[in-house]
């Protein structure tokens, strides 16, 4: 009794030894692929340059005229902003005289968004990441996501997976991050540089989330940003980002990202983020 039990265990085991043979082989042995190669990088190799370009620019500030196209309203200023990776922002309008002045400021910390502008009836503060934060928006780009932007990298990280298109004649990356949720981003590059010229980003049902469109890249110090940055939607509603004046790793004060809540107290309690859909939330609209 006990060999036919051991012979049967022994069966099993061959068994599921050759349906493991038998997948790899319908999948044409993927597993034993030679890396794809491009300008002699492999995708992987090429994802952790771009992710580690700029990687010693921990902080920047800078003046950038701030515009918009194909939304009901037209925005057209300039603002001065201050960042620090990778949550930390403060953007403010400027008066035709340089001078920092009503009537928007907008203040991004590891913990919470403030966000005061003349498009809207009272100060609003909410969570970074928030759900309704980013269903109200129409072009979903987070707030990490731009502050990686101006300091000239690209909102990935290393622990994507990547591949080439090979579809494609020109260098394309394409990565995925997520089993459930899962989002896809496609890295075009310059024909014939090295540098990022577009990143698209899509969700699990293959909807555009938004494009990012750089030009213009500029060197400040060792480092190369791109001074014109288009965000886009599906829409074809467009964020321009024109970047004038950079300074990069500036020394910020300590309480630059500091929330003053008494504003709100002052304008009638705290807004939250379910108010926002009662409310276009243009003041929103005209930064992202």
């Amino acid at each position: 009794m006990d060999k036919k039990i051991n012979l049967m265990r022994l069966m099993r085991i061959q068994t599921s030894f050759l349906i493991c043979l038998t997948a790899i082989a319908i999948q044409g042995c993927t597993i034993f692929h030679v890396p794809q190669i491009r300008d002699g990088e492999t995708a992987s190799q090429c994802l952790n340059r771009i992710a580690d370009t700029n990687d010693l620019l921990v902080s920047c500030k800078g003046i950038a005229k701030l515009s918009t196209r194909g939304f009901e309203f037209q925005v057209n200023e300039r603002i001065a902003f201050i960042s620090q990776k990778m949550h930390q922002l403060r953007a403010e309008m400027l008066t035709p005289f340089g001078v920092i002045g009503s009537p928007f400021q907008l203040i991004c910390n590891n913990d919470q968004i403030y966000l005061n502008s003349q498009y809207l009836d009272r100060p609003v503060y909410t969570r970074p990441g928030a759900f309704l934060l980013k269903q109200a928006l129409p072009i979903q780009i987070q707030p990490h996501e731009l502050i990686a932007c101006l300091h000239g990298q690209l909102p990935i990280t290393n622990k994507m997976n990547a591949s080439f298109d090979t579809l494609s004649n020109q260098k394309v990356l394409v990565l995925s991050e997520g089993i459930i949720k899962k989002t896809r981003q496609i890295i075009f590059f310059d024909e014939n540089t090295t540098r990022v010229r577009s990143v698209e980003k899509y969700n699990n049902f293959n909807r555009l989330i938004y494009k990012l469109t750089f030009d213009h890249y500029k060197t400040y110090k060792n480092y190369t940003i791109p001074s014109f940055l288009t965000i886009s939607n599906a829409d074809n509603q467009r964020v321009i980002i024109d970047i004038q004046t950079y300074y990069p790793n500036c020394a910020i004060k300590n309480n630059s990202f500091d929330i003053d809540y008494s504003i709100h107290a002052e304008k009638g309690g705290f807004p939250c983020a379910v108010s926002w859909l009662f409310d276009p939330i243009q003041g929103l609209l005209n930064i992202f």
